[in-house]
């Protein structure tokens, strides 16, 4: 088993949203808890309470001792709003929640292990669900070539052409 990160998110209900639209807002100053913040209800209505807007923030590490209010203070800076009217809505730490990267990190690992033993996930490419996404798609790469099913997962794909020897 890989070594892991902790990660905590937090969930804010406002009642205004911020102008950042639903872009993914990232702090490159790195001057508080808030690794990177975004307001979820412009992507999804629905994520949010009833004439609400849904603030989801996430701070990577453990939680240090008034996580909120320190979160808090950092999007009141990174949104340039008060958020002293915003209303916790959760606060989820997550102890084992994406695999440690320890340099030197091979960015694609073996998808295949043995003849017929193949595997996947975020430890056999990038520790992010899109790595994880990533080392699936590989893995099943592997498996229709090995079952000689050489074709494309994808209709969007063209077909290979056939080479000359």
């Amino acid at each position: 088993m890989p070594d892991f990160h902790p990660v905590t998110v937090v969930h804010h209900s406002v009642d205004e949203a911020p102008g950042t639209g639903a872009s993914l807002l990232l702090d490159a100053e790195r001057g508080g808890p808030v690794a990177h913040t975004a307001v979820v209800s412009r992507v999804d209505p629905s994520r949010a309470p009833a004439g609400r807007t849904l603030v989801s923030s996430t701070v990577l590490g453990p939680p240090a001792p008034g996580v909120d209010t320190a979160v808090r203070m950092h999007l009141a800076r990174l949104y340039g709003v008060s958020t002293a009217r915003w209303e916790t809505l959760g606060v989820y730490h997550t102890a084992e929640a994406v695999p440690a990267m320890r340099p030197p990190h091979d960015l694609r690992r073996p998808v295949r292990l043995l003849a017929g033993l193949y595997v996947c996930g975020d430890h056999r490419d990038t520790g992010t669900v899109q790595g994880a996404l990533h080392s699936a798609h590989r893995a099943a790469a592997a498996i229709l070539a090995d079952l000689g099913a050489g074709r494309s997962m994808h209709r969007a794909d063209p077909v290979p052409s056939a080479r000359a020897a």
